[in-house]
């Protein structure tokens, strides 16, 4: 449906928000004369809500936007804020232009108090909360569920000890409130110039735990490396799409002059590479988390320090006892469990031969003698 809007009830921005809630959707799209979509259970979904007008569009773009950063907006048009309505919640908000028109597309998010059991992760996530110093990484595409395990982390951190932590985020998320912990949230654009400008001063602020929202060039990979080097937790993500090419693509941040040291500098502070995708329910409404996990096991430290980076996968198969696994492999007890259909795994599969050979019984190599998939212990809930 598209309207002109001209005699159409407008709605304000509050009741298309309050929606998401209404509607157990991740995301709200508006456009100027289009029917408001949403995403539910990581489907696209057309609504019988009015579409708003232009001039509407440009309220809710300026109750958005405070007025330095509606200028920036004007000057360069996208941008991402956090944006708090009394009385609705609290919102991730990108704006944008598409064929000269305003876009806007808005996140839920829930208050800072992200605790694990609802997520039906599996549980060696929640046990890399007790870690106290090294690289942790959570990779996947947009809309994964990186940001709220991050929290859910945050969360389990600010509950068990009397920590420093520092976060540096584009925009601010999920807002912790100190519990034992003691939480500094800076927000790039503006508590802080840039996240390369955050993490040059981030270590003399005395921090133990540092999440970064996104590491994004070699100048934050490396200073990532450098605290997790000295002694503190760094917490980040990466738009990668599984653990091998989370290695790789962190390597390719240096030049080849720099690679063999940034080899060894990831191996000695990597803690874990958590790969994730969200998958609808086989029966009704809900999705369920599928992980692929590499941990930093001495044998692991030990390839990527050789660059042997293609051995890591069959360390991964073969990694149960250790906590790790991959995504196939969490694919197949998702559906063996019944919580996910065959189709939508085989979709998701990186490799949809091997996934169905693993849903037949059948494996190769030493996995054929000592199989090492276990039953998803997280599959009692519905996220």
């Amino acid at each position: 449906m598209r309207t002109s809007g001209g005699g159409a009830e407008q709605l304000p921005l509050g009741r298309y928000l309050a929606e998401i809630g209404a509607r157990r959707a991740s995301d709200l799209f508006l456009r100027a004369g289009s029917s408001p979509a949403f995403r539910v259970d990581g489907r696209i979904v057309r609504s019988e809500l009015p579409a708003p007008t232009r001039q509407a569009m440009d309220r809710f773009r300026d109750e958005i936007l405070t007025p330095l950063a509606r200028e920036r907006f004007l000057a360069r048009p996208d941008i991402d804020v956090a944006y708090t309505l009394a009385g609705v919640g609290r919102f991730r908000v990108n704006l944008f232009l598409s064929t000269g028109e305003l876009g806007l597309v808005a996140r839920g998010i829930p208050d800072g108090q992200v605790e694990f059991e609802p997520l039906n992760l599996p549980p060696v996530i929640r046990e890399f909360s007790g870690v106290r110093q090294g690289l942790l990484l959570i990779v996947g595409p947009t809309g994964c569920g990186k940001s709220t395990t991050l929290a859910a982390l945050i969360h389990q951190i600010n509950r068990m000890r009397e920590d420093h932590i520092v976060t540096i985020e584009d925009p601010i998320e999920f807002v912790h409130d100190g519990i034992r912990a003691l939480i500094h949230q800076r927000q790039v654009g503006y508590d802080t110039a840039s996240f390369a400008e955050a993490l040059k001063h981030v270590v003399r602020q005395s921090p133990d735990v540092i999440m970064i929202g996104e590491m994004r060039d070699q100048e934050t990979v490396e200073t990532a490396l450098s605290a997790a080097l000295t002694g503190h937790l760094v917490l980040s993500t990466l738009h990668t799409t599984n653990a091998v090419q989370s290695i790789d693509r962190i390597l390719n941040y240096f030049p080849p002059e720099a690679r063999r040291q940034a080899q060894a500098d990831l191996a000695i502070t990597l803690v874990g590479i958590v790969s994730m995708r969200l998958l609808p329910a086989a029966e009704g409404p809900g999705r369920f988390p599928a992980a692929e996990i590499l941990r930093g096991t001495p044998t692991v430290r030990r390839l990527i320090t050789e660059g042997a980076l293609s051995e890591l996968y069959d360390v991964m198969r073969r990694g149960g006892p250790d906590g790790m696994t991959t995504l196939t492999q969490s694919l197949a007890a998702l559906v063996r469990a019944g919580l996910v259909s065959t189709s939508v795994a085989m979709s998701h599969a990186p490799n949809p031969d091997e996934l169905k050979l693993n849903l037949e019984g059948m494996f190769t190599g030493i996995e054929s003698i000592d199989r090492r998939i276990e039953e998803a212990p997280w599959n009692a809930r519905r996220t």
